[in-house]
């Protein structure tokens, strides 16, 4: 038995899903509202400014008795870091809002080792797993900058998220 996994993410008003792959470069912080990584070049973020608020999901099918203990966090920094910060929405959310560059949702720093417990929720609940094919909750990620951050494009900053299979 072994469990799929893919990453989503979603944009939009109405919540358009779009389907990221499992690893690699899967998705770009830029100034609008669209997934995936097209149309970086043409949307930088400013520096001092936010980019918008992308919402991710892990999505697993295949064969499994359950998905539990989902532990998310920011596994490589960018190099420079200088004015670069990623935060998010600790345990995540299973609430959507249409994204912007406002930093209501996103509120504390994205966690840069592994936090040895469940820091994204399934089901709105720490108590939530799966037990056939499912998403997590939703996972709001924005990166901040500041007048500090250098021109041009960042490096690769790598997340990891880590579950347990049975």
């Amino acid at each position: 038995m072994a469990a799929t996994f893919n990453w989503y993410q979603y944009n939009g008003a109405a919540t358009a899903e779009t389907s990221l792959g499992t690893g690699g470069n899967l998705v770009n912080f830029k100034a609008n509202d669209t997934a995936g990584t097209a149309q970086y070049d043409t949307n930088p973020i400013t520096a001092g400014a936010n980019s918008m608020l992308i919402y991710l999901k892990g999505a697993w099918g295949g064969t499994f008795n359950k998905i539990d203990n989902l532990q998310f966090w920011q596994s490589t920094a960018f190099s420079p870091a200088t004015g670069l910060s990623i935060y998010w929405l600790t345990n995540g959310t299973n609430a959507y809002a249409a994204p912007s560059t406002a930093t209501t949702v996103a509120a504390n720093a994205v966690p840069t080792s592994d936090p040895a417990a469940e820091n994204i929720y399934i089901g709105g609940t720490a108590a939530g797993s799966l037990a056939a094919a499912g998403k997590s909750d939703y996972v709001p990620l924005q990166l901040r900058t500041t007048t500090a951050a250098a021109a041009g494009d960042t490096s690769l900053a790598e997340f990891t998220l880590q579950y347990d299979e049975s």
